[in-house]
């Protein structure tokens, strides 16, 4: 019985999941296609829901397009240049730390990030993981329709044991299958001549892109609209979480800063916590602001710290008292969201018999915010077959077949280093 109770529940969680979806997969068998260790299946399923959807709102889904490229222009450069700094500090610091990093799912229950393979607990990851893929791809399917460009299929894939999701455009071919892509290049090619620009898409296609359909711009919000929507969802995940947070917990006091040649600093106090001002309890700063205001020069003050207890005169400063301490203020949004990310603060005395279960969903909130965040902005990196680089690539190719080749060169070259850079993390010192 020891030996039972000793068992990592995440692990059983773990191996329970890759049981169910062996399952799954096994009982759709005949629908399944494989190459190695890729599983996928295609269906036509759910695409009449994403074409209405589009249909319904078609000035906001123009609007959400543009509010994609838009942001994707800000961060497709910043992607690459966190990519580079991040392999530049794997190399200055032997791998150690820095470094660029496969994430997977882990059976401890705290997160481990560092460079070469980081660890996330494996219902934080596996849930994490539907969620981005199922926002990216339903973004990119109801901007394509939106953008009149049609869709060939919907399904999910299987990477090994990692779940995903796929819209694929009618006349590609973005995975492996049974030639089903040949069904549309005739169409895309009418549609190419009736907008008068099919030889430049004609060049796209050459260069190995994706939704060849339709106009520069209609690409590149299609393009854009997966990683823009891992964005909003994380912003709503963050959201979610900073509002759970405030209503669950209470600040343990006020952080603060003695500030230098005052009667703080001369009295031993330096930095840290203040749970308590002349005998009171304090929680928010602005319940210390009003506590300080009052004091008079030369008034004997008391301090209860997470430095110790201290007590000292108030100083004479344009005629009234001052202490000499820097106070952080800790209400609001964004302060919130700061002691959340520190786990500064206590639950609240009416929650304290949920505090595991509000503990589990906070982390979670906040690990799925995280990872649309880090997978979007991966996904922005300007390297095919990434979205971010379909996107440079379609620009490139919209002006020139010589740069759109240059281009994929170049996205090998970033593929090698970050490769490079992983297993030189990995690998053995």
């Amino acid at each position: 019985m020891s030996s039972l109770l000793s068992v990592n529940p995440r692990l059983v969680f773990l191996l329970g999941f890759v049981l169910a979806v062996a399952a799954f997969m096994y009982r759709d068998r005949d629908s399944i296609q494989r190459t190695s260790i890729l599983f996928y299946r295609r269906t036509e399923s759910g695409i009449d829901k994403i074409e209405s959807l589009a249909a319904r709102f078609p000035r906001f889904w123009s609007i959400y397009g543009w509010a994609g490229v838009a942001v994707s222009i800000l961060v497709v450069p910043l992607s690459l240049l966190m990519v580079k700094q991040s392999i530049e500090q794997a190399i200055a610091t032997g791998g150690q730390t820095g470094g660029p990093s496969l994430i997977a799912p882990g059976i401890s229950g705290e997160a481990s990030f560092q460079s070469g393979i980081s660890f996330i607990p494996a219902e934080y990851y596996i849930i994490g993981i539907g969620v981005l893929m199922a926002v990216h791809e339903l973004s990119h399917g109801v901007v394509a329709a939106a953008e009149d460009m049609e869709i060939n299929s919907v399904g999910w894939i299987v990477l090994g044991i990692i779940p995903g999701a796929f819209v694929e455009p009618k006349g590609e071919k973005m995975l492996p299958g049974d030639g089903s892509e040949s069904d549309g290049s005739e169409e895309d090619d009418d549609s190419e001549d009736e907008d008068g620009d099919g030889e430049s898409r004609t060049e796209d296609s050459s260069s190995g892109g994706l939704w060849h359909q339709g106009t520069i711009s209609s690409r590149l919000k299609v393009l854009a609209a997966g990683s823009w929507a891992n964005f909003l969802t994380a912003g709503l995940f963050t959201l979610t979480a900073v509002l759970l947070f405030s209503v669950v917990t209470t600040p343990v006091g006020v952080g603060y800063d003695a500030a230098n040649g005052t009667a703080a600093e001369r009295n031993g106090l330096d930095n840290g916590t203040i749970y308590e001002f002349n005998d009171q309890r304090v929680r928010y700063s602005n319940r210390l602001i009003e506590l300080t205001s009052g004091i008079g020069p030369g008034e004997e003050v008391s301090l209860n710290t997470s430095e110790g207890s201290f007590s000292f005169q108030a100083e004479e400063r344009n005629g009234s008292g001052h202490i000499g301490i820097l106070m952080y203020r800790n209400s609001g949004f964004v302060p919130t969201l700061r002691d959340m990310v520190a786990d500064r603060r206590e639950i609240k005395p009416g929650y304290s018999s949920f505090e595991g279960g509000i503990s589990w969903t906070l982390s979670l909130f906040q690990m799925v915010a995280l990872l649309n965040v880090l997978i979007g902005l991966f996904n922005l990196l300007p390297a095919k077959p990434l979205d971010g680089g379909q996107m440079v690539g379609a620009v490139l190719d919209h002006f020139s077949e010589r740069l759109g080749k240059a281009f994929n060169a170049w996205s090998l070259l970033v593929w090698a280093g970050i490769l490079l850079s992983i297993v030189y993390s990995l690998a053995p010192i």
